[in-house]
């Protein structure tokens, strides 16, 4: 089994609240919990770094790990993705050539998109999904964005400009911009 935790905006730096309260922080801290024997493995993925944050996304969730001193034969990390589409089609596409199922942790918000996205991509990789929420305090651009697409990107989508938007998303990403 692999866990994913498609965890946002996972920084400390313009947020409210302690660490350990965040949606990001426990997000992570939920796939580490799930860990059942030596062959589960934690799939840390992104290839984002803010402007407003000292350490990048993928830093932040690696620390997270090592707090918990998760052993790193139980950790699979990739420097890939911005945005929610590539991510989720990417560890799809690794789960179907490593033959695993995979569980997907994700914020409230964030998971009817992450439910939207996985099951119209799975259809072309057939794997085994399951779906995890970890309730903690978003960022406040998120808790906006989350529910503006919450409504929106199925309708993005269905007219064909999800690409389009994951290109967009990846030129701002480019430039540290979250949004």
């Amino acid at each position: 089994m692999i866990y994913l935790p498609l965890s946002k905006s996972s920084w400390i730096e313009g947020r409210i609240g302690p660490e350990k309260y965040q949606d990001y922080f426990l997000i992570v801290k939920k796939s580490i919990n799930l860990l059942k024997n030596k062959s589960d493995q934690i799939l840390l993925l992104s290839d984002f770094k803010s402007k407003q944050a000292k350490n990048s996304e993928l830093e932040n969730m690696i620390n997270i790990c090592k707090s918990f001193n998760v052993n790193e034969s139980n950790i699979i990390v990739k420097k890939y993705g911005y945005d929610t589409l590539s991510q989720i089609e990417f560890s799809l596409d690794l789960c179907k050539e490593t033959k695993n199922d995979i569980l997907i942790i994700s914020s409230l918000l964030h998971y009817p998109r992450v439910r939207w996205i996985t099951y119209r991509i799975n259809k072309k990789y057939n794997v085994c999904v399951e779906h995890k929420i970890a309730l903690g305090i978003p960022r406040v651009n998120d808790l906006v964005f989350d529910i503006i697409l919450m409504f929106t990107y199925p309708v993005i989508d269905m007219f064909g400009y999800s690409k389009r938007f994951t290109d967009h998303m990846k030129i701002r990403r480019d430039k540290g911009y979250l949004l």
